[in-house]
């Protein structure tokens, strides 16, 4: 994660929307702003100790950050610090599930491809679109339903079979990681 030291008037246009209109943190109050697409921490007055540890929270792989770790930063810096790392934290969690899927979806795309015949059934979100993306590049196969639901319904029908064993690997990789810091 990038740090950038700077007062409010020195943060992206983006960012200043971001704190003043999302947030509904005043210029005064402003301590902390991350931008986790950028994958930037923008902080003012924060002592560097802190803000190396928020970046440890934000990167923590766990499900949850402590409670009490985060009751504490509530307490000393308010709900903008709070909510900002919070977020911050699950956006991380997303983009690490994202390439998880990314991974899983590349070996398994093409026994599925092999096996569409005719597509209805469950799914994972992360992984259902990585492989709709890798199948048609938003262009539909079939006339009666989009490649998501396609999808759907053949990795349902792998899944059933005993074919695919992605779970494992997901929940696999989720459990390791899980837990309260």
């Amino acid at each position: 994660m990038i740090l950038k030291k700077c007062a409010f008037d020195e943060l992206p246009d983006a960012m200043q929307m971001h704190v003043l209109y999302c947030e509904k943190i005043t210029v005064a109050e402003y301590r902390l702003a991350i931008w986790s697409n950028k994958d930037t921490l923008y902080y003012n007055n924060l002592p560097e100790k802190e803000v190396e540890r928020f970046v440890t929270l934000i990167e923590s792989e766990k499900k949850f950050i402590n409670a009490r770790t985060m009751d504490s930063i509530y307490k000393k810096y308010g709900w903008a610090v709070y909510n900002e790392i919070h977020e911050a934290h699950s956006a991380y969690l997303k983009k690490r599930r994202e390439k998880v899927a990314e991974q899983i979806a590349q070996e398994y795309f093409p026994i599925i491809e092999k096996t569409i015949k005719k597509p209805s059934i469950p799914y994972s979100d992360e992984l259902l679109e990585a492989m709709s993306h890798l199948a048609d590049k938003g262009h539909f196969k079939f006339k009666e339903w989009s490649t998501d639901q396609a999808y759907i319904y053949f990795m349902g029908y792998l899944l059933g079979s005993g074919k695919l064993k992605w779970e494992e690997q997901l929940l696999g990789a989720n459990k390791k990681k899980g837990g309260a810091e």
